[in-house]
């Protein structure tokens, strides 16, 4: 028995198929418009650097994986040092040690979650043990959601191609007033390339695929009030669908600036390559080799261009080596970097070159904060989701008989180091001292720890001393 539910839970993988065709094969709708479908696919093509522009003969471009790096940057600050436990009992025991290896894959997961604007984690029984699938945004079709948002029906694809054959099954997981309700659908479709690939093809049982022969039509868990899976979404509005509870990328709102961006890298890269040293020489300065062609030195192709009929009044060989523009070009991108970090919520600096942020410090205090306010919501979301997994384990645990019956409690201790660093915070307050927006003696005083007098006599010595060199180094003032 546990060994069909592990087959039915485990390594659902991901085929494109029309909206429209599943919400025909099953007989429902799908909580996926064909325009949010689309949009998820795009964002999964920028994620691994396959974005449509970087294709584009008319308009080349050069990736410079920004999609990933802020996917990467946003999950890190969310999960540094991010501590859980499951506690309370022998059952809150095992189901914490099957918790743990979740934890540590977690920022991964976020990281694929804040790309595709989703994830879910869904756990199912592997002998003794609960493991837990983790499915992308591109891989599950949702179908109802409750009032608060949980997810409260999703459709997931397995197949498998067999000589010239493409097996499906839809597994379809649906919340109803008996419990959590597990469909299985298979189909066959002797297509396997073409339009009619995308077509689930004529229906089958389940018994026509060895791998399938064991699994039930349908499956009901009672007792139960939500479905066994936590569903984590980005916490950001969506403005693709604004009707969809679906999540969105993390990089949604900067998606243009990000195609603007790999643009001018390509300009950079192309200035680079276009201005590289050569020699423009006569031909007739080269020997011919065996095949009659003029030979160049050997390992110098790249550097020597040959030219037939240089003006013999004029040296027979010519430098090239232009000006770089570069320092244009490099101010170009990252102004455009700067504005990709403010609509993804980056803090300045992140992806722009640190050196050259020409901010005040209250335009970085405030980039800082809505970082943290990002940060903070998106954990908000992942707690929840996590909940909802440790749920579904338990129940698990119940179904096969893993653990005996106990009550358990969930903790979290999520760091706050991007907002609290003390040496962050100190040169901030530093930096509000030399834009004369903070007391230079309540600085000494809260950072330096000196005593208030001792501060203001200390500002009382350094009096005309410089704010760049407050401790009067080398005499200057």
């Amino acid at each position: 028995m546990f060994e069909r539910m592990r087959k039915w839970i485990n390594s659902v993988k991901y085929t494109i198929l029309p909206v429209a065709t599943i919400q025909e094969a099953l007989g429902i709708d799908l909580a996926v418009s064909t325009d949010m479908a689309n949009a998820i696919n795009l964002w999964d093509d920028m994620f691994r650097d396959e974005a449509p522009w970087l294709f584009d003969p008319r308009r080349p471009a050069e990736s410079l994986g920004l999609p990933a790096a802020i996917a990467s940057e946003l999950a890190r600050l969310v999960t540094i040092e991010m501590e859980s436990e499951v506690t309370g009992s022998a059952r809150a025991d095992y189901l914490n040690a099957q918790y743990q290896p979740v934890l540590g894959s977690l920022r991964q997961s976020v990281e694929f979650g804040a790309a595709k604007g989703g994830l879910i984690f869904k756990p199912y029984i592997d002998g003794g043990n609960i493991v837990v699938d983790y499915t992308q945004a591109d891989s599950f079709y949702p179908t109802a959601f409750d009032n608060s948002g949980r997810l409260s029906g999703v459709v997931f694809i397995e197949q498998i191609v067999r000589k010239d054959k493409l097996y499906r099954r839809l597994e379809y997981h649906h919340l109803e007033p008996e419990g959590c309700v597990i469909e299985n659908k298979a189909y066959v479709n002797s297509a396997l390339a073409g339009t009619n690939q995308v077509m689930l093809g004529k229906p089958i049982p389940l018994t026509a695929v060895d791998e399938w022969a064991s699994l039930s039509p349908s499956l009901t868990i009672q007792h139960v009030d939500r479905l066994l899976m936590g569903f984590f979404r980005m916490p950001l509005a969506n403005a693709v669908d604004s009707r969809s509870p679906l999540g969105v990328t993390c990089y949604s709102r900067a998606i243009n600036l990000i195609r603007q961006a790999d643009e001018q890298w390509a300009r950079i890269m192309w200035e680079f390559e276009g201005s590289e040293l050569a020699i423009h020489a006569d031909q007739t300065l080269f020997k011919r080799d065996s095949f009659e062609q003029w030979g160049l030195p050997a390992g110098r192709d790249r550097l020597y261009r040959t030219v037939h009929g240089i003006d013999m009044d004029k040296p027979q060989f010519d430098i090239f080596s232009p000006a770089i523009r570069d320092s244009s070009l490099f101010n170009g991108l990252n102004n455009i970097l700067k504005r990709i970090e403010y609509q993804c919520a980056l803090a300045y600096g992140t992806l722009s070159d640190p050196q050259n942020v020409d901010k005040t410090a209250e335009e970085i205090r405030s980039s800082k904060q809505r970082s943290y306010a990002t940060v903070k919501d998106t954990q908000k979301a992942l707690q929840s989701a996590l909940d909802d997994l440790v749920y579904a384990m338990d129940v698990w645990a119940t179904v096969g008989g893993l653990a005996p019956p106990g009550a358990y409690e969930t903790a979290y201790d999520w760091d706050d180091s991007i907002i609290n660093d003390p040496v962050a915070r100190k040169q901030m307050f530093w930096g509000y001292v030399q834009a004369g927006k903070f007391p230079a003696w309540r600085y000494f005083r809260d950072f330096e720890g000196y005593s208030e007098d001792d501060a203001k006599a200390i500002m009382a010595e350094m009096e005309g001393a410089s704010l760049n060199n407050p401790y009067g180094f080398g005499g200057g003032a």
